[in-house]
């Protein structure tokens, strides 16, 4: 799964891997293509209404996998543009990510990969249209970037959007977010930039998909904190808007072009690095599910409406979650004790429409959100978890100083979980040998849900390695892929030191 971080973290690597990428777009002329992608759409249709956000969230969408594509790595991810730490000062300017501001004068920008004689911006044509400009914060109404406080007072607003479904609208999350009524977040993105930034042809700035990637940020954790709130018009409001109306300027594939298609990031496998304060699920609006079975009703009473509930696993086991009833329900599995890290999806593998996800868990607190696989309808089911008892999986040991043990993830989102006995204190290493990219976590002493220490890229290549002074117990690691959507083998180790 691509990570998209925020523009200032991303190592040396990362953005020559990115600027790279870029060029390579614009060598093959994909970049002018989203260029006029954009330029030639209805301004109206994808700005100044409640498709804003779908139609930007599809776009980049589109535009992370061409560099994806072109540049090898499925993993690459958008990163995004963190307004309150990203002024003229940022890092994200230096000369080896986006360069820098433009001329006083010609406003031309000179810096970086982008620079005059090394990037040609186009005109809504198609034609070549000179070089890059930039003037930073020379825009009377653009002078200062968003402030921390600004987007979290957007954070709080409901509904996503109310009638006329226009820039007029004051209760409206998404025309509070693009910037015609509030403290004005997006369109202070391009303000502040200027130059290039300012005409519909703005993506001839990279940073354009940098600051749409922030506002795609905020539109997810809103989602997050408000995931009762769906999109709005379901119905009823202008062509083009509503929840299963085709947007404007949008392929048919790879996946359809409506809001609905685009209205879940963890279906789309897009993840952040981190939430802003305040972002997460407060588990006193989770319904608790008990482990022995016992059915819960749910209803869906109105469009767009997503049920959460949570449930503890105690023990390691092979867990099975399922709705009954008439209505066809969609089921998305997370955890453990993380409401964003998704583990399963599953839509028709109950009986009729009903899902069912059936996962080995280790201890801890998992999240189950239910929504109906039409947005537009309503309905009522029943939902329940039990164990699997005759398939009561057993907790490989690893043996210290012991030879490695082969492993494998072998369906995206899989967490393996081994055990090892420290007998006596010292300092012990835990680490993956391989090829395939782990993410390590360690728990203990005798407790899976005590978290010591995490490591993603510590050891060789993208392994994972720790290395912990222990007391005498019981210790247990889990190893998922960096990626939720990758698998692959894996050995892994502990060893004692003298």
């Amino acid at each position: 799964m691509a990570i998209r971080k925020d523009a200032n973290t991303l190592t040396t690597s990362e953005r020559q891997e990115l600027t790279s990428a870029i060029l390579e777009l614009k060598r093959r002329g994909i970049y002018d293509q989203f260029v006029l992608r954009h330029a030639n759409a209805n301004m109206r249709a994808i700005h100044r209404s409640p498709a804003f956000l779908p139609w930007h969230r599809r776009y980049l969408w589109d535009f992370e996998r061409e560099l994806q594509r072109v540049s090898g790595n499925p993993d690459l991810g958008l990163p995004y543009w963190n307004w309150p730490e990203g002024g003229s000062g940022a890092s994200m300017w230096d000369d080896d990510l986006l360069g820098g501001d433009g001329h006083p004068v010609s406003q031309v920008v000179s810096s970086g990969p982008f620079r005059s004689g090394q990037w040609t911006v186009i005109n809504s044509s198609g034609q070549p249209a000179g070089p890059l400009t930039r003037a930073f914060g020379r825009e009377s109404w653009a002078t200062e970037l968003p402030a921390l406080q600004e987007i979290l007072d957007v954070l709080s607003i409901t509904p996503y959007d109310a009638a006329p479904w226009n820039e007029s609208v004051t209760q409206s999350f998404r025309n509070q977010l693009e910037g015609f009524r509030g403290p004005n977040l997006h369109n202070r993105g391009h303000g502040w930039v200027g130059g290039s930034m300012l005409p519909m042809t703005s993506p001839n700035d990279p940073v354009f998909f940098m600051n749409h990637c922030m506002v795609d940020k905020i539109w997810h954790e809103w989602q997050i904190r408000f995931p009762r709130q769906g999109y709005l018009p379901a119905s009823g409001g202008p062509f083009g808007q509503n929840l299963n109306d085709p947007m404007d300027s949008t392929p048919a594939t790879p996946i359809d072009r409506r809001p609905i298609d685009v209205l879940l990031s963890s279906n789309l496998n897009i993840e952040y690095d981190a939430v802003f304060p305040g972002t997460g699920q407060d588990q006193n609006q989770t319904v608790e599910l008990s482990t022995n079975g016992t059915l819960v009703d749910g209803n869906i009473s109105s469009t767009g409406e997503i049920d959460l509930y949570h449930f503890d696993v105690t023990d390691f086991n092979t867990y099975v979650a399922e709705t009954s009833g008439a209505s066809d329900t969609v089921m998305t599995l997370f955890g453990p004790d993380d409401h964003t890290l998704q583990i399963a999806l599953n839509d028709d593998g109950g009986e009729n429409f009903n899902s069912r996800i059936s996962q080995s868990l280790p201890a801890g607190r998992y999240f189950i959100s239910i929504r109906l696989f039409d947005n537009s309808a309503t309905g009522s089911y029943q939902i329940r978890v039990n164990t699997e008892s005759s398939d009561n999986p057993v907790i490989p040991q690893l043996e210290v100083n012991g030879p490695a043990t082969d492993a494998e993830i072998t369906n995206p989102r899989e967490i393996d979980l081994f055990r090892f006995s420290a007998q006596s204190s010292g300092v012990y290493s835990i680490e993956t040998s391989g090829s395939t990219d782990t993410f390590m976590t360690v728990f203990g002493p005798d407790s899976e849900t005590l978290q010591i220490a995490t490591d993603d890229d510590s050891g060789f290549l993208r392994n994972a390695r720790l290395q912990l002074q222990l007391q005498p117990g019981e210790y247990f690691v889990r190893i998922r892929h960096y990626s939720n959507t990758g698998t692959g083998a894996y050995q892994i180790q502990v060893s004692q030191s003298n």
